[in-house]
């Protein structure tokens, strides 16, 4: 008799504890969150943002080394090297906005 009673206190306990939580309100008092808005680009528009950005901080971060240790830096081969980088970045966005594209 108390095996059944504990086995069954234990399944209304075990049932209780799995209710689902709502989904987190991105809004505050019904004012939207900054942040939480996504804009509304296409796949293509974020992967060239995204490998423009790649390129301009590489290109910006070899300038600063360069000048910072003064040593010489050659713009053709980092051109190339920022320019590849950029363009893999900007393919891998493209292929995540465009999954996410497809799910929406």
């Amino acid at each position: 008799m108390i095996s059944a009673l504990n086995t069954q206190r234990s399944i209304q306990f075990r049932e209780n504890n799995q209710v689902q939580k709502p989904a987190a309100d991105k809004t505050l008092s019904g004012v939207p969150l900054r942040g939480t808005k996504r804009l509304n680009y296409s796949p293509a528009t974020i992967g060239a943002i995204n490998g423009f950005c790649w390129f301009g901080v590489g290109m910006l971060f070899d300038r600063l080394y360069s000048k910072v240790f003064k040593a010489k830096s050659n713009t053709k081969i980092s051109l190339a090297i920022q320019g590849a980088f950029g363009l893999f970045m900007g393919y891998q966005a493209y292929k995540v906005a465009k999954n996410e594209h497809k799910q929406a």
